[in-house]
């Protein structure tokens, strides 16, 4: 079952298309994500959305990513009439009243996405960074926060805070992380070689 996170409000309805009709059409446009260059269907996540005018349409969502902890999900966002579709790593938002006008979001895999409905944002993590986005597109990205395994833990008014991977922590192998909620930088020093030279740009 299709996993959805409506949590912003929204104007439109989802589901999932798990079957082909059996005449192997359908009576909805079709889009796809990206768009396809040959013709040809390639493997993704079917979803059918039902908009308050009226109009119906199936997109189809390229799968990104195919290991664990990839995950599927349609989350709303802070513009009730575009929607995000996370397929298998790969995210999406996509304007439902206007479904030819979308964009890919800049991470790879997305393995986290969070609403933070206070603020009108959309907090989305892949291994090793973050992105957010409000109503106006995507606000902020943050540098590397950690070498892997990237996990948020909390997020306040001011800050996101969380756990990821670090093999220089011989104790716990994990390293906390905090940035700035409007800006994504980094509110805590990153690590340093033996010789006290950054391991990694946090300012990229």
């Amino acid at each position: 079952m299709l996993e959805t996170d409506l949590t912003l409000p929204h104007s439109y309805q989802v589901e999932e298309i798990g079957d082909f009709p059996g005449a192997g059409n359908f009576k909805h446009p079709i889009f796809f994500y990206p768009p396809s260059k040959d013709g040809r269907e390639g493997s993704g996540l079917w979803v059918k959305f039902s908009v308050r005018d009226g109009k119906t349409w199936i997109g189809v969502f390229a799968f990104d990513y195919p290991s664990p902890p990839a995950f599927c999900r349609v989350v709303s966002s802070s513009d009730p009439n575009r929607v995000c579709v996370i397929s298998n790593g790969a995210g999406y938002l996509v304007r439902t009243d206007k479904p030819e006008v979308w964009e890919k979001i800049p991470l790879i895999p997305i393995l986290g996405v969070r609403p933070v409905p206070a603020h009108g944002m959309l907090i989305f993590s892949d291994l090793t960074r973050l992105a957010a986005y409000n109503s106006n597109g995507l606000i902020w990205r943050s540098p590397q926060v950690c070498w892997d395994g990237l996990r948020i833990v909390e997020v306040t008014n001011q800050r996101i805070q969380g756990l990821g991977y670090d093999p220089t922590n011989s104790t716990s192998h994990e390293r906390p992380f905090a940035v700035d909620l409007k800006t994504g930088a980094s509110l805590l020093p990153g690590p340093e070689s033996t010789d006290g030279r950054p391991l990694w740009d946090l300012n990229s």
